[in-house]
């Protein structure tokens, strides 16, 4: 029973997890609205693939994917622009925040295996996520590097266009049993959301998945290969974020270690 358990805790994780979790006219962040500062409610739109590597026990893994969709949140894009100096030259931008609290996920209930009754699974974000939507010189592509931590390269040498927009979010997976009430997986996984490229590699690793990157591993063609995103238009509601993420060892009691490797594509409506 438990090798059957493990063989099928594949599905059973990734169904689990994966239940989540663009270009500005010609100058759109200087629009009267961005200018006041406003709240916006955003909507990652259906469509919006996402793939994970899961090894359970140093297991093979293959590409998993699944969709985004519909989850909704609000985005605050602050008032007053600051500039900073990058080493492509001088940028100008409006800070960004992702309400946490107004984060809402859809959430999945489903049987647990082996008779362990129903699992509900919510996802949320850890905190409020707090970046930056670039009026010009933005550089925002994102390459990862993750061994024993992340090390996390900001742009490419290139600059980007106006409505470029770099946010790092923080998400959090929770497994309930509801018959018991008792938690039975919790994930917590960070993102690096770009609307530039975004890439992921893991490097220096002992995990079965070492070596393994996404997008380019993606051998179920869900993502897209570069992973590039859409700069944010405020005017028009629209705009794509990318990123890339990553767990080694992971314990559960009842799958035993687990090493995850995602990278997902929102495509947003914002209004």
């Amino acid at each position: 029973m438990k090798e059957r358990l493990l063989k099928r805790g594949v599905v059973l994780f990734l169904v689990a997890v994966l239940v989540v979790a663009g270009v500005l006219a010609s100058h759109p962040v200087t629009s009267q609205a961005a200018a006041k500062g406003t709240t916006y409610n955003v909507t990652i739109q259906k469509g919006s693939p996402t793939v994970s590597l899961v090894s359970i026990n140093s297991g093979a893994a293959v590409p998993q994917p699944a969709d985004n969709g519909s989850t909704t949140f609000q985005m605050v894009v602050e008032s007053k622009a600051k500039t900073e100096k990058l080493p492509t030259g001088p940028a100008s931008y409006y800070p960004v925040t992702i309400i946490a609290k107004s984060w809402k996920a859809p959430t999945a209930e489903f049987q647990m295996i082996g008779g362990g009754g129903t699992a509900r699974q919510v996802l949320t974000i850890q905190k409020d996520a707090k970046g930056k939507l670039y009026i010009s010189g933005g550089d925002v592509d994102v390459s990862t590097v993750f061994g024993s931590k992340a090390k996390i390269k900001i742009g490419d040498g290139t600059v980007d266009p106006a409505g470029s927009m770099i946010i790092p979010v923080t998400t959090v997976s929770t497994i309930t049993l509801i018959n018991t009430g008792k938690v039975f997986l919790t994930t917590i996984v960070a993102y690096t959301m770009t609307t530039g490229k975004s890439y992921i590699v893991l490097k220096g690793t002992k995990a079965r998945l070492e070596g393994k990157a996404l997008p380019n591993d993606d051998t179920s063609k869900n993502l897209p290969t570069p992973l590039v995103g859409k700069p944010i238009d405020l005017a028009a509601g629209t705009g794509t974020l990318v990123g890339g993420a990553a767990t080694l060892g992971t314990k559960n009691k009842t799958l035993g270690l687990l090493d995850y490797l995602n990278s997902a594509l929102w495509v947003l409506s914002i209004k």
